[in-house]
């Protein structure tokens, strides 16, 4: 943390409550031999995962059946406070994400005016604003589809969150090391059977870039 020197916002469906990550670089702003060498072997890795897909997508509600059936998780209830909890939090995401004209005076994404504790403050309470400016805007003017899968076990859980209308897909989980070893397997075969189309690799689709980031992980 010595070195961090620059915040990054994270984009995508990471959740209101990621807000900003403080990382670091190296005196100068190059990369140290280890970082350098590790893009390197990421980077290795993806153009052979690359050379790998071949068409063979299947929809987000044969992703259910198969998590349903072959992975042995159950739907969360709706009415759960699990669920409503990341229904409401992904809600507004999406909206920040997908429609922020609804914000009004929070449209813009709030800019960072300097690194040090006081703008950091501000940058944080203005990305408050714009959270709780996106909270209000009524379910008929913007929804999501949100569908839960969980598996509980004494020792751990997994958890897959699926929505609908803006084909995500994550996963959550804990437990011991030889159960998340597993778990990540799991969610690089959902990533798989997910897969994609031929129009997705000829154009290099979002989904295309999803897939390829979850194999190379």
């Amino acid at each position: 943390m010595k070195k961090a020197d620059h915040v990054t916002i994270l984009g995508g469906a990471d959740g209101p409550t990621s807000i900003f990550l403080v990382g670091g670089k190296t005196r100068g702003g190059k990369r140290s031999f280890k970082q350098r060498w590790q893009k390197y072997l990421y980077d290795r890795k993806k153009k052979k995962i690359e050379k790998q897909i071949k068409p063979d997508g299947h929809s987000l509600k044969e992703v259910a059946d198969y998590v349903g059936s072959v992975l042995g998780c159950g739907e969360l209830d709706k009415t759960a406070k699990s669920y409503q909890i990341e229904y409401k939090e992904m809600r507004t995401s999406f909206i920040i994400q997908y429609a922020p004209e609804l914000l009004g005076e929070y449209a813009e994404h709030p800019q960072l005016e300097s690194p040090d504790a006081e703008g950091l403050q501000k940058f944080q309470e203005a990305m408050e604003r714009r959270m709780q400016a996106a909270e209000k805007v009524p379910k008929e003017v913007f929804d999501i589809d949100l569908h839960i899968w969980e598996k509980k076990e004494a020792d751990s859980y997994v958890r897959w969150i699926l929505e609908n209308r803006y084909q995500y897909i994550g996963m959550s989980a804990s437990g011991p090391k030889k159960k998340m070893k597993q778990f990540k397997k799991w969610e690089k075969d959902i990533w798989r059977y997910y897969g994609v189309t031929q129009e997705d690799i000829d154009k290099k689709t979002d989904r295309y870039r999803e897939l390829v980031r979850a194999l190379a992980r």
